[in-house]
Formats: C-alpha cells, sequence, structure tokens
C-alpha cells in the first residue's frame, strides 16, 4: 500500500506540474521518451518507499510491522492522488465520463478516509473540538449570510453582463420582464410576447402567482435587469435556511460546510444564468417552510408556503410530498396532513380547472412517450395511466445516458447522501418526476435549465439529515467526517467542471454557453440605440422584435417575438443578425414595411 501511495503521489505531482498535463490527462498524448521516464520515476518511488519500509521492519524487528500497518491505513487515500489532476482539468467535451468519474471517485475517497480516520480514533486529532455553543452558532450564520451575500453579488454581476452582451432572450426573461411591467401598470399575468394579451390570460401558461409578492422589488427599478438581481438574491438567500435546518443536528463547522456547498452547487448556477424563473426560486421558499415547520414557526411556514406554491402549479406537488413526509414519518403530523391537504387541492384546482379556463399549453407534451396507445389521451391524465398500468415502461424510459449523466451532476456533489437511508428517497420524486420521468424534451435533463430547482431543496435538507444520522450512529465522528470531505470534494469538483466558480471559460446557461467577459462598448452602443429607438415607437404600438433585442425593451404594454413572424405588428425592431432578424429583413425586401431608422446593426421598420 505505502509503494502504490507514492506511485500514486508521483504521478499526481507531476501531472499537475507538467506542461503537457492537460493533454495527457484528456488524450493521453505524451512523447514516449517522455513517458519512459515518467514509469522510472514511478518505479523508484515504490522502490524506495519498500526500502524504507523493509529498513524499518529490520532495525526495530516484528513490532515495527503494526506500525506501518497504521501508516499504510492513514496514507490510504493517497491511493486516489493519481486521478485527482485529470478531475480538475476541465472538460466539457464529454460530461458522462467527467460524471461516472467524479462519481467514483468521490465515493472511493469517502471509503478510504473512513480507514484512515478510523486509525485517529482516540486521538486529539480525531476530537470534533469543544462543544458547539451559542457563539459558535451565530459565527456561522454570520458566515452563511456573507456567502449568500457574495453569491448573490456575484451572480447579479456576471448575469447583467450577459444581458448587456445580448446573451438573454425574449425565451425567456423578455416574456416575464412584459408579464411584470405588465402587472405593474395594471394588466395580471399578461404576457404579450407568447400573445397572452388579456388579464391573466398567461395562466393558460403557468400559474405563477408569486409576481405579485415579488412585484414591490421590481417596481423600484422596473426592466429585466432587476430580475435578474432578484433571481441571484433570492437563489443566495436559499443558504440560510439550510444552515439554519442543519445546525439543529450538526456542529455548526459541518453545517456552513453544507450551505456553502449549496452556494457552490453546478445545478443553481447553470439556471441561474438562464434569463429568470421561477422554479430555482420556489426552491429558496420550500427551504424556509422546512426550516419554519421543523423549529414549529406556523405563521412564518404558512407564508413561505403561500410564496413557493404561488411560484409555479407544479411546486404544488413536492410540497404535497413533503407534506405527506412528515404525516407518515410522524414528524409534525398536523403541519404534514394541512401541507399535503393544501398542495393537492390547489394543484387539482389550478392545473385542472383554472389553467384550463384560460387555454390550453404544451408542457403535457415533454412526456409524450408515455403517452398510452394507441387511442389513450395525450395529455396529463394519459400519463398517469401510463404510470399505474405499465411501470415497466416507465422505469425502461429512465435508461438513457442522458438522464444517468443528468441525475449523477444533480447527486454527486452531495456525495449520494440523499440515497444512503431508505426513508430520504422521497427527497428525489419532486425532481425525478419534472425532469428524469420526461421523454421528449432535453432542456428537463440539461444543468443550464431551469429544473433542478424541483431537486434542490428536498435533496439539501436530505443531507442534513443524513448528515445527522451519521453523527449518531456507530462510529458517528469517522462517518461523519469521512461524508463531509467526500461532500466537499464532490461539491469542488463539479463545481470545476459545470459551475460558476472562479469566473474562467463558460457556464451553460439554457441553450448557450456563457461567459464572463464585460459588455463592450458596441454591446453599450447598441443598448443606447435600442432603447433610443424603442422610444420613438407609439407606447400602445404592437412592436415585434428580434429574440436578443427584446429582452431590452419588453417593458412596453404591446410586444411580440418577431422570431416567429410579423403577426399584426404594427413596428419592427431587429438585429438583422439576430433570431427573427431574417424576418424583418424580408419584410422589408417584400415592401410591406418601410424603414423608419437605422443604428449600426439595427433597423426600426414601420408596416406600409
Amino acid at each position: 500500500v505505502l509503494a502504490l501511495c507514492a506511485a500514486s503521489l508521483i504521478l499526481a505531482l507531476w501531472q499537475f506540474a507538467g506542461v503537457e498535463a492537460v493533454s495527457f490527462a484528456q488524450d493521453n498524448a505524451l512523447a514516449f521518451a517522455t513517458r519512459r521516464h515518467l514509469v522510472e520515476a514511478v518505479m523508484a518511488a515504490m522502490a524506495v518507499a519498500a526500502l524504507v519500509a523493509g529498513g524499518y521492519v529490520t532495525v526495530v524487528g516484528r513490532r515495527g510491522i503494526p506500525t506501518l500497518d497504521r501508516v499504510s491505513r492513514l496514507g490510504a487515500p493517497l491511493l486516489l492522488s493519481t486521478f485527482a489532476p485529470a478531475l480538475v482539468f476541465r472538460d466539457t467535451r464529454d460530461p458522462f465520463s467527467t460524471a461516472v468519474s467524479i462519481a467514483a471517485f468521490v465515493l472511493a475517497l469517502e471509503w478510504l478516509l473512513r480507514i484512515s480516520l478510523r486509525e485517529l480514533e482516540g486521538t486529539n486529532l480525531a476530537s470534533d473540538g469543544l462543544p458547539s455553543t451559542r457563539l459558535h452558532h451565530r459565527i456561522g450564520l454570520i458566515a452563511v449570510a456573507l456567502g449568500a451575500a457574495c453569491y448573490a453579488a456575484y451572480m447579479s454581476k456576471y448575469t447583467i453582463f450577459s444581458h448587456r452582451r445580448f446573451g438573454t432572450y425574449n425565451f425567456d426573461l423578455g416574456q416575464y420582464d412584459n408579464i411584470f411591467w405588465s402587472a405593474l401598470h395594471g394588466y395580471a399575468l399578461r404576457c404579450s410576447p407568447l400573445g397572452n394579451f388579456a388579464p391573466w390570460s398567461e395562466l393558460s401558461n403557468h400559474a405563477e402567482l408569486s409576481v405579485f409578492f415579488l412585484l414591490p422589488f421590481y417596481a423600484l427599478h422596473p426592466n429585466a435587469e432587476t430580475l435578474l438581481i432578484l433571481q441571484a438574491t433570492l437563489l443566495g438567500l436559499g443558504a440560510i435556511p439550510i444552515y439554519l435546518f442543519a445546525v439543529r443536528r450538526l456542529p455548526p463547522r459541518y453545517a456552513s460546510l453544507l450551505a456553502f456547498c449549496y452556494l457552490l452547487y453546478p445545478p443553481l448556477h447553470g439556471s441561474n444564468f438562464y434569463d429568470f424563473h421561477f422554479q430555482p426560486i420556489a426552491a429558496t421558499f420550500v427551504l424556509f417552510t422546512i426550516y419554519f415547520v421543523d423549529v414549529r414557526r406556523w405563521i412564518l411556514a404558512t407564508i413561505t408556503f403561500v410564496i413557493a406554491i404561488g411560484c409555479r402549479e407544479d411546486i404544488s406537488v413536492g410540497l404535497t410530498l413533503l407534506g405527506l413526509y412528515f404525516l407518515l414519518s410522524g414528524y409534525r403530523p398536523r403541519a404534514g396532513i394541512v401541507m399535503a391537504l393544501a398542495g393537492a387541492i390547489y394543484f387539482v384546482v389550478i392545473r385542472f380547472a383554472v389553467m384550463p379556463a384560460f387555454g390550453t399549453n404544451w408542457f403535457a407534451d415533454i412526456y409524450k412517450d408515455l403517452y398510452p396507445q394507441p387511442d389513450g389521451p395525450h395529455n396529463y391524465g394519459g400519463v398517469m395511466h401510463t404510470l399505474v398500468t405499465n411501470p415497466s415502461f416507465v422505469f425502461h424510459s429512465l435508461l438513457t445516458q442522458d438522464k444517468l449523466r443528468y441525475g449523477l451532476q444533480i447527486i454527486t456533489p452531495l456525495a449520494f447522501l440523499p440515497m444512503r437511508r431508505a426513508y430520504l428517497l422521497p427527497a428525489l420524486i419532486q425532481g425525478s418526476l419534472f425532469t428524469l420521468m420526461t421523454t421528449a424534451y432535453a432542456p428537463t435533463t440539461d444543468l443550464g435549465f431551469q429544473y433542478s430547482g424541483h431537486f434542490t431543496p428536498y435533496i439539501f435538507a436530505a443531507s442534513a439529515l443524513a448528515l445527522g444520522a451519521y453523527r449518531s450512529g456507530e462510529n458517528g465522528s469517522v462517518r461523519l467526517r469521512a461524508a463531509v470531505v467526500a461532500l466537499c470534494t464532490g461539491t469542488l469538483l463539479c463545481t470545476i467542471h459545470w459551475g460558476a466558480f472562479p469566473p474562467s471559460g463558460m457556464i451553460k446557461g439554457g441553450f448557450a454557453n456563457v461567459n464572463f467577459a464585460r459588455p463592450s462598448d458596441a454591446d453599450r452602443q447598441k443598448d443606447h440605440d435600442l432603447v433610443e429607438l424603442a422610444a420613438t415607437v407609439p407606447p400602445a404600438a404592437m412592436i415585434a422584435v428580434s429574440e436578443e433585442e427584446l429582452p431590452h425593451v419588453s417593458g412596453r404594454l404591446n410586444v411580440l417575438t418577431l422570431k416567429y413572424g410579423v403577426g399584426n405588428a404594427e413596428y419592427l425592431l431587429y438585429a438583422p443578425s439576430s433570431q427573427g432578424g431574417y424576418v424583418g429583413t424580408q419584410a422589408l425586401a417584400d415592401g410591406s414595411f418601410l424603414e423608419v431608422a437605422q443604428r449600426s446593426g439595427l433597423v426600426l421598420l414601420k408596416r406600409k
């Protein structure tokens, strides 16, 4: 073991120091002469380790063997050091292999750490230190609050940079800005970019009633950038209920680490960089609900429950399951039955009575491979029939490489903690229903989209419970500390590959890869010209705008996306190179619109 540890260290050090390390790790590209020298160095390291161990036994006799055995157990985690360089060199070419490699590394590291930490039991190094005090708790809370504030500032900065570089779109930032702007001006849940012109008609798409809760904050500075700041701030705030929930079961330092792992959680970053959405925002209010129920703060729990359930109609499914969990586990059963009934009734009424009254949407089609054949209904009801009558077919639909990769990206940063106790597995149901169960919509299994928000609150709460169970179980200190190291390692490695920290390279946000560059002078001039041109259009006139430009001028009553045609627009405003720009170019060419004004890279047309 000691010889293998020495070999592994030599390989790791060479890879970290070598100028050819990245190509070696990713493509096995290395000059053969250099490779031969590397083999010689590895063999020499193994020989030196063996000679030192043999010399030690020769000098002290057989009583030295237990000491060597103990040293080998203490050093066991070093066996994995040779794999570390390849895992920290960011590689976006094969996320499936990367996800599998990180998962295997994290689990192996935890197993070897348990071996090592058991050798430290009974020593000062193994001690968990002094008992946690109120001061430790306050220090932990302050640290987490500062971390949340830094997250909010960091994400606000770079998502606004992306917006100002025209990296946001009508789908979905422009639409949400129009919904908020319309509500602020007396047109509740109206979204003209989606063709929902009547008040409340957006209910045909989603029941996002918590728009009204966020509206006072939006009113402070009503534009799309305010929504980006609101989203970053609310997502960062999620670290606080995680800490408060975890610290009731763990020492403050471990609870703080779990909260910081949340802030470094790559799925959180991907959804943060994709415009604006309510699923990740709802996760924060679900986390607060879990904490407030835990400490019996019923009024606050009711408020956060209502805000969470109002974020989107599908959030109520998770809250119903959470209520059932409280009820069936016997932990806060009265609160559980209220939550379960309220969530179930809300979902049924909203999804099957209120929303259909305002129209239909396409979202059931993301389960279309689960529609019963040949003549079953092609809607959510049909999907439910398949779930009940043909579970083997449903299970088979889960067995795809993309879904396995996505599942590993979701759970590996948490070192599989929510899967380590059977009673914690329900934490995976909500997210699985709205991501892994889907069959015809790639974004639901992509970290760059908002759907990971269905997992976040439940799996982080479950992780706190799993760590708490280790603390109180057999070999509790060893198992807890090894799990915490695995948790931090999994989070950091996944963040390197798919997260937003540090601000280098790119991160997947929605359908595009987003970089961290500042807006250029040309971007700033384009934004100025765009707003100036839009201001020349009468406020009540119908205007169609190209996709990348629409979020910059979506704060008006009647705005359409040019992506799908001119519709009944009186004006067209577009960049010829943007999505939908070709529609404007064609309208100008066929004579149906006349050019009114032009700026560098922008054109304003008026219907003839």
